[in-house]
């Protein structure tokens, strides 16, 4: 995928246990890269791949920072600019567009930086994003919304008015989010974080209690059954994207009425996946390593007591072009585990976890 396409307004926010997410953003965010070839893995600087690799990754530990954007929002936004932009976002049909160039991967990479710099450090824009045609030559269009940028390299300034706008979009359509009943659950916001730092702990040797950590509830699947997700990053995580550093973060779906961990996965945005032609998959098809390798994970690392019935290659079409190797173990009861591993090395991306008769 083109890294040059960025989301002028994505920005995810947490607010009382509903993820809201603006739905006003440039097309084409790069949530992952696609490589080609089948050349040896390497590093890349794709965001987010799949992660787990024998390549040392850099340990991000710091001191929680604290962020002031509701607060500074609440007091800085008058009433009649908040109702503009409810409005605006209310508008039915609306498709985010740009007028003119994309943005460039170095100014995403600034991006990245100064948006961590606008949530932790106070950092602020002199002027508010124009948002009509005639005042500046970065402006969003309300009207269309169309996003415009010059030919020429932005500078900080306009980079923070982008963020500063995305954040006023998000704030709003937090403040008017409706309130839902709340899902059932049996356990607590608490536990599911408790577990899934288990999970992380138990498959990848990671301790996650110095990383910002994110809970949310929601109905998952075609069951809607409820669910914690639970995702795990180093704080100011999008400086280090910024600077193309190696770091990991941690995704952890959880039952939440059992307490099942359903989906433990890391991620890490550096490396480079590397698809299996015909020949490699050939040779993993015929590979007994494949299958060991994912039982010693199951019965080594989960800890589960119950008998593996059999276990299989799985999905490989799809794995093979996203140079991963699946194999599911079916257990005793008609449950399963998909341990997901990476080729060549084998090095575990995620463990999936389906009870049995879902």
């Amino acid at each position: 995928m083109n890294k040059k396409k960025w989301y002028a307004g994505a920005v995810v926010l947490f607010s009382g246990g509903v993820l809201t997410l603006s739905a006003f953003v440039v097309p084409g965010i790069v949530n992952s890269r696609v490589i080609a070839g089948n050349g040896p893995a390497v590093q890349a600087k794709a965001q987010p791949a799949a992660g787990g690799s024998a390549i040392p990754v850099l340990k991000f530990e710091a001191p929680a920072p604290v962020s002031t954007v509701t607060a500074d929002l609440l007091k800085d936004m008058s009433e009649a600019q908040i109702k503009q932009i409810y409005d605006y976002i209310n508008k039915p049909g609306l498709e985010p567009g740009i007028s003119g160039r994309e943005i460039t991967e170095a100014e995403i990479n600034r991006r990245l930086v100064l948006e961590d710099q606008y949530v932790y450090e106070g950092l602020r824009p002199e002027q508010p994003l124009p948002l009509k045609a005639g005042q500046a030559e970065v402006y969003v269009d309300i009207e269309t919304h169309t996003y415009t940028y010059p030919e020429r390299t932005m500078t900080d300034e306009e980079l923070l008015q982008l963020i500063d706008w995305s954040y006023r979009l998000n704030y709003i359509a937090a403040r008017h989010n409706v309130t839902v009943p709340p899902l059932a659950q049996d356990i607590s916001e608490a536990e599911a974080k408790r577990l899934a730092a288990e999970s992380v702990n138990k498959l990848f040797d990671a301790d996650v209690s110095k990383l910002k950590t994110k809970a949310l509830l929601a109905e998952l699947g075609a069951d809607k059954q409820p669910a914690w997700t639970v995702h795990s990053a180093p704080y100011k995580a999008a400086t280090l994207r910024g600077q193309e550093k190696e770091f990991q973060e941690y995704h952890v779906i959880i039952d939440a009425k059992t307490g099942d961990m359903l989906d433990t996965t890391v991620i890490n945005g550096a490396l480079k996946r590397t698809p299996i032609d015909d020949a490699a998959a050939n040779r993993i098809a015929k590979d007994a390593s494949w299958i060991h390798k994912a039982t010693q994970i199951v019965m080594n690392k989960q800890g589960e007591k119950r008998t593996i019935v059999k276990a299989s290659l799985t999905g490989t079409e799809n794995n093979n072009k996203r140079g991963m190797v699946a194999v599911k173990l079916l257990l005793e009861d008609g449950s399963s585990y998909t341990a997901e591993l990476r080729y060549p090395n084998q090095a575990l991306r995620c463990l999936i976890y389906e009870p049995a008769g879902k």
